[in-house]
């Protein structure tokens, strides 16, 4: 018989990795955060183990709270590691949140820096999820899972994802694939290009989505109208199947590439 390696078996966390998690909490989690400042470490609505109450019985509460705007202020507009933030990378999504459901930016960014979402941002590049993702991957992921406050019918994905995309590309075009991976819906890396491509279809004619294909490779990025055939003949010459393509649409689409400084 074929040798089985057993399952590792995990224990329970040790008080390290307790201690760890509630700091988590009392950082990115608003609520947890006001609960914690209004009853202290032994308050019920926190729930603390009774050996963890005295590790957190001399927390500047001051300090948290500065702590907790400066995080949501980085995510807002931008900061270390964040990259232009919610506010540069989706201007329309947040304008229409605004309008129908009369919820401000700062509110937004409580709930997402809040959700198991942006757990994948945060702990880069240590993160025990791998590498995690970019910001705006995590913001489309997060408003993906149509949290109910904001968006409970999936109304505004095609938007979020056109601008989580486009941050996307510019991200990688700056090197940021060196620590993060990507794995928002609709793109893939093709001969070491990240493309990406997406009609829209189903987006409100108000928002003039057009088919949009999105590339990011050799420290440039090009986001730009684009029909399907274009998009799936480029992705076979970036990934070397040449032999699918005729000469002439070979010719075209490397002068294309070399003319975007994509390789």
């Amino acid at each position: 018989m074929p040798h089985e390696t057993p399952a590792p078996v995990l224990g329970p966390p040790t008080r390290h990795e307790r201690i760890l998690k509630v700091l988590d909490r009392l950082l990115y989690d608003r609520e947890f955060r006001e609960a914690f400042t209004a009853d202290g470490p032994a308050g019920r609505r926190l729930g603390l183990d009774a050996d963890l109450v005295d590790a957190f019985g001399r927390v500047d509460l001051h300090e948290l709270a500065l702590v907790g705007r400066n995080i949501r202020s980085e995510v807002v507009s931008g900061g270390t590691g964040t990259g232009p933030g919610l506010k540069g990378a989706f201007p329309r999504t947040l304008d229409e949140l605004r309008e129908r459901r009369g919820v401000a930016v700062n509110q937004v960014a409580e709930r997402f820096i809040a959700s198991p979402s942006f757990q994948r941002f945060r702990d880069v590049p240590f993160s025990p999820y791998g590498r995690g993702t970019t910001l705006p991957e995590c913001f489309h992921r997060f408003m993906a899972g149509r949290p109910p406050e904001l968006d409970p019918r999936g109304e505004l994905e095609p938007l979020i994802h056109h601008e989580a995309a486009a941050a996307v590309v510019r991200a990688v075009a700056t090197g940021a694939h060196a620590t993060f991976d990507v794995t928002l819906a609709h793109t893939a890396f093709h001969g070491g290009v990240l493309c990406g491509f997406r009609a829209y279809g189903e987006a409100p004619g108000a928002w003039r989505l057009e088919p949009t294909m999105f590339l990011a490779g050799g420290g440039r990025c090009v986001i730009g109208t684009a029909r399907r055939p274009l998009y799936e003949a480029l992705t076979a010459f970036l990934d070397g199947r040449l032999d699918v393509l005729a000469p002439r649409v070979r010719a075209s689409l490397e002068e294309r590439v070399r003319a975007w400084g994509l390789r």
